[in-house]
């Protein structure tokens, strides 16, 4: 589909946008056209890509050295023999209107004329060279072969370019450039130049999925998402707040454009598979025909699958509603009448059963009740809430009506409308007359209720109910009474599992008896297993929990990913399961200091739950945003945090809202940005505090590290060492390595003997090298602290590594070694520049000159500094003299000085 016309005087602002990754084209260009190999540069790509702008960049930076003419095909001249050279050659002979000759001689008299009034070389800018007629396209060939002109030309990659112009390129004398889409990385910075920095990476993500990277479709989302309020700016930060609207006013514009260029049967085609996607390739053909529905397969708007029997979907997903919602509702009848009689089934695809039952009801045509339902739950799957909550609402059996009113429930659950959930799911609570409808929606009631608060001790009670209504429903059906029994039974055990892993209450885990068998009702059989998989993942959820309470975060990454298998892929109800399981394993690998597998487990969430982006973009950024915080990148870390805050104000279902308000409040503190502390701590006392456990105690022990950043909060280590470890708690050693690991940051010396007796009992690179830390502290040995040093910062820790080299720099000045003071101050300077880069950034200070040393050098270095002799050095560090004099030999080449007469110049001696 072709892109709007208006392109030569585009805007620098649209210039720059649409240029963002193609800065080697236009280099690679300018060069072919300023040297004498090439005739031609040719830009292909697809409709909206950029081509004609970049071809107006390249003719920017070449308009001091040429005379630029410009010709511009045209549909409505594609067929006519030099349509396009009809304003240059007004003085042809009717008679000669045929001869290329003569074309040929008049058009090249107008451009001489150009060229002598400049007096500089023609260049000739051709823009959709595609719709350029064979003839005219001869003439530009012949023009360029006797190098009276170079052409820059573009044309869409499908039809291409006419054969003449593609000859150029096959015989070695044109360059071609094929125009790719735009990378996520490409979009993210496009955004960045349009919107500014601030753009959560969830709205980049979204953004270049819809458009495909295509720069034109990419601007249209853009402007039609601020204009309907669904991309908005919120303290500075920009975030999607629902899913996007592919039918704002300028893609339904383009999108009209272009079909006005297409016959009567390409719009049929289009429309067709607009309504019904996917659709049976030979559905369309039947209605249509075979050539037209392979020419849109050819020019890349429609595409096939590789299935048995092949189906159709729109090449760009995002034409799908602007397109439907061109379509009248009486012509969407007569389409949809006219498939239906060529259709001896339904759809089979959940999709294509969703598309099926969303037309019927655009069209008023009445959908059986199942049918409805069906198609209410994928698309609250799918988070098309707005599709999902007028499917379910148009359910007449009172039976399934249960069902539908919790798929509603569900919808409410994705925007994090607690309330309103359970307001709709309490209502039916235990009053379904079969077992299917009975169990619907409790464990999503279970889950709204702990999202708002309630202790699992109180869900449980609540339940009660459940097994009630199910002891009712056995007594009123004696023949299925035991199956009825088991299955609200097993729910209820479930329920219990679920709320105590949301909790993270563990100790409860042991829990009050089940009043009906006697035992636990802690997830399991009267034999100790799990009544089902779900049960089981949340008993190992719950075990993951515990595991990083105690201090084993390798461990609880194992049970998070175990629960993870054990869940499975169809969580019915529980559509969230993945998320939660997802976040206690990121919070395993998080404490364990393992960014490596944070990164991959993140970039896995985000690659896999696109629909569910907006709903859960902001606890990924949140999760950056405590790494960067943990790494001690502070100010990196405040933007980031404050970043997921406005996401997490939109969308919370994971109840991540307080963690990070308090995160980002320590974050601000540390660098003393005191007055959006001040606003953060406001958000994080007026928040409902996290339902788990660990992060409820983790946001805790923020708040009160940020209080003494501030200098207002004096009993801040008591405060910490009362949260790690909390009255009558058995083993939190992994709650006091937070707690200890904010004191030791503050400076508390008591924190480090601690921590060197805590060692043995933690997992995790982080712990391993905070651990070492403060065992160098209580040597007070240089070489050992410089040792921790170095292990902080392999562990990407530079905040810990800046206060070990600190700590290193003062244990050297008391011994009187300034060489050795001054190198460690240095390295310290280095990991505080680190810490204080931004993403991408090399830190500045790369002047370390003596940094540049191994351990073993600086220390042959140093004792050259002092007048040491090879031999007495060798001496000294028990070596032989050669090690010495070869350690010195490359000490000199890194150092780039000549020999030990300069070392105290080097050293600051």
């Amino acid at each position: 589909m072709d892109s709007s016309r208006a392109r030569a005087e585009a805007p620098v602002e649209e210039e720059d946008r649409v240029l963002t990754g193609r800065s080697e084209d236009v280099s690679s260009a300018v060069e072919a056209l300023q040297g004498g190999t090439r005739v031609a540069v040719l830009l292909l790509g697809d409709h909206g890509i950029g081509k004609s702008t970049l071809m107006e960049a390249v003719a920017a930076k070449l308009s001091g050295e040429v005379t630029p003419v410009r010709l511009h095909g045209s549909p409505a001249l594609s067929h006519v023999p030099y349509g396009v050279l009809a304003p240059f050659i007004l003085d042809l002979p009717v008679e000669d209107a045929t001869s290329q000759l003569a074309v040929l001689r008049i058009f090249w008299s107008y451009l001489e004329g150009e060229r002598r009034a400049t007096q500089k070389p023609l260049l000739l800018i051709v823009d959709d060279a595609h719709d350029l007629d064979e003839a005219t396209a001869g003439v530009l060939v012949e023009l360029a072969a006797a190098g009276w002109a170079k052409l820059l030309v573009s044309a869409a990659a499908r039809p291409g370019l006419p054969e003449p112009l593609l000859q150029l390129w096959f015989e070695g004398i044109a360059e071609r450039h094929d125009l790719r889409p735009l990378t996520r990385e490409q979009t993210t910075e496009i955004l960045a130049h349009q919107l500014g920095p601030q753009v959560l990476p969830n709205v980049a993500e979204v953004l270049w999925e819809a458009s495909a990277g295509n720069p034109l479709l990419l601007g249209c989302l853009v402007d039609d998402a601020k204009n309907d309020g669904t991309l908005l700016q919120r303290n500075g930060v920009w975030l999607l707040s629902r899913p996007l609207n592919s039918h704002g006013e300028r893609l339904t514009d383009v999108v009209r454009r272009q079909l006005l260029r297409r016959s009567a049967d390409e719009r049929k085609a289009l429309n067709l598979v607009a309504l019904a996607e996917p659709v049976s390739r030979t559905l369309i053909e039947a209605l249509v025909d075979e050539a037209t529905v392979a020419g849109l397969i050819e020019e890349e708007l429609l595409r096939v699958s590789d299935a048995p029997q092949p189906e159709l979907r729109l090449w760009h997903s995002v034409y799908g509603d602007t397109l439907r919602n061109l379509i009248s509702p009486a012509r969407s009848l007569q389409l949809r009448q006219s498939l239906l009689r060529l259709m001896d089934r339904e759809p089979a695809s959940a999709e294509g059963l969703l598309r099926h039952v969303s037309w019927s009801m655009e069209c008023g045509v009445e959908v059986e009740d199942r049918q409805l339902l069906r198609a209410a739950v994928l698309a609250s799957r799918l988070f098309e809430d707005d599709l999902a909550r007028k499917a379910a609402s148009q359910v007449k059996d009172p039976e399934l009506q249960i069902a539908a009113r919790s798929v509603i429930a569900r919808t409410h659950y994705n925007t994090s409308n607690h309330a309103a959930a359970r307001d709709i799911l309490e209502a039916d609570f235990a009053k379904g007359r079969t077992v299917a409808s009975l169990l619907t929606g409790s464990l999503l009631w279970a889950a709204v209720l702990s999202a708002l608060g309630h202790s699992p001790a109180d869900i449980m009670k609540r339940a009660d109910a459940l097994l009630r209504a199910g002891e009712r429903l056995a007594a009123d059906n004696p023949g299925d009474a035991e199956s009825i029994l088991t299955a609200t039974r097993d729910r209820v055990r479930t329920i219990r599992s679920m709320v105590l892993a949301l909790a993270g209450e563990g100790a409860a885990a042991a829990g009050a008896p089940d009043r009906e068998t006697g035992g636990n009702v802690s997830g399991g059989d009267d034999d100790g297993q799990p009544a089902n998989n779900l049960d089981r993942a949340f008993s190992l959820a719950l075990q993951s929990e515990q595991l990083l309470v105690q201090g084993k975060p390798d461990s609880a990454y194992a049970a998070a990913k175990a629960a993870l298998e054990a869940a499975g892929a169809d969580h019915g109800e529980l559509y969230f399961l993945s998320d939660f399981l997802m976040v206690r394993a990121v919070t395993a690998v998080i404490h364990a200091g393992d960014w490596t597998a944070a990164e991959s487990l993140l970039g896995g969430f985000v690659a896999a739950f696109g629909p569910s982006l907006i709903s859960f973009g902001g606890g990924v950024h949140a999760a950056t945003g405590i790494i960067l915080l943990y790494q001690g990148k502070a100010a990196e870390a405040k933007r980031t945090l404050r970043a997921a805050l406005e996401a997490l104000r939109v969308a919370d279902p994971q109840q991540l809202f307080s963690l990070t308000a308090a995160m980002a409040f320590a974050a601000a503190a540390e660098v003393g940005a005191t007055e959006k502390a001040a606003g953060l701590l406001a958000d994080y006392e007026s928040a409902r505090p996290a339902v788990s456990r660990y992060l409820r105690t983790l946001s805790e022990m923020a708040v009160v590290y940020g209080k003494a950043r501030l200098g207002g909060h004096r009993r801040a280590a008591e405060e910490l060492e009362k949260l790690g470890r909390p009255d009558g708690a058995p083993n939190t050693a992994g709650l006091e390595f937070d707690a200890l690991a904010f004191r030791l940051a503050l400076g508390d010396p008591e924190a480090a003997v601690r921590l060197r007796e805590l060692k043995p009992a933690l997992e995790g690179r982080r712990a391993a090298a905070v651990c070492g830390y403060a065992e160098a502290l209580g040597t007070e040995q240089p070489a050992q602290l410089l040792d921790a040093a170095k292990s902080c910062e392999e562990a990407e820790l530079w905040g810990f590594a800046g206060l070990a080299y600190g700590a290193a720099a003062s244990a050297y000045h008391a011994a009187g070694d300034t060489l050795r003071e001054r190198m460690a101050v240095s390295q310290q300077q280095r990991c505080r520049d680190r810490a204080e880069s931004l993403p991408g950034q090399e830190p500045d200070g790369q002047d370390d000159t003596l940094g540049l040393l191994t351990r073993r050098e600086r220390d042959i270095v140093a004792l050259a500094v002092r007048g040491l002799s090879d031999r007495q050095i060798a001496a000294e560090l028990q070596v032989s003299v050669r090690t010495v004099e070869g350690h010195l030999y490359r000490s000199y080449a890194k150092l780039n000085i000549s020999g030990r007469d300069e070392l105290r110049r080097v050293a600051g001696e």
